[in-house]
């Protein structure tokens, strides 16, 4: 007996494709639609302004407890996702949906910001509030712990480039449907 579906990595994508659209679609006022092309997984625009349209690439991970929060966005997806934008004459933009237990819940966090921003900060060493982006050998990373040591989440939730939002499971102990 197989410990995890065999189909989980696809089932989790298609799941952070599908909540960056609702999320955008229904929390940010945009028109959204999936797509399946190289680099990007979801063109949107804004509903009050139709000329200004995104290209993102979405990136999901089941984060274990025993794993640092932080994901590399590598140089290839940087350069397909600008490639892909610049064909269709959009906004290269991530979408990042993370699920962990950080703060002893499982909570789905999700990161949406535009490319351009995310590698200005990831450039930038001065500016402390934006160490949460740091530049790697192979493109970004992005890191979000939260402890007394590094105020990473803090700063995202704080940071006006990135719109964050969260979710958190509830489950009610004693319900036993299956």
């Amino acid at each position: 007996m197989q410990d995890k579906d065999l189909r989980w990595a696809k089932q989790f994508g298609d799941f952070a494709e599908s909540l960056t659209m609702y999320v955008l679609g229904q929390l940010k006022d945009m028109s959204v639609a999936l797509i399946d092309h190289v680099g990007a997984d979801v063109i949107a625009t804004k509903r009050k302004d139709t000329s200004v349209r995104y290209a993102i690439s979405v990136k999901g991970r089941n984060i274990p407890e025993t794993e640092g929060k932080s994901f590399n966005f590598s140089q290839g997806n940087i350069d397909k996702l600008k490639e892909t934008a610049e064909t269709f004459g959009m906004i290269p933009a991530v979408s990042f949906v993370f699920v962990d237990e950080m703060e002893g819940v499982r909570k789905i966090r999700i990161f949406v910001a535009k490319l351009e921003d995310l590698l200005r900060m990831s450039e930038d060493k001065e500016d402390e509030r934006v160490g949460f982006v740091n530049r790697s050998t192979d493109g970004f990373s992005l890191r979000y712990t939260e402890s007394d040591r590094s105020r990473w989440l803090s700063r995202i939730k704080e940071c006006p480039q990135v719109a964050y939002m969260e979710m958190q499971f509830n489950e009610l102990e004693g319900v036993e449907v299956f």
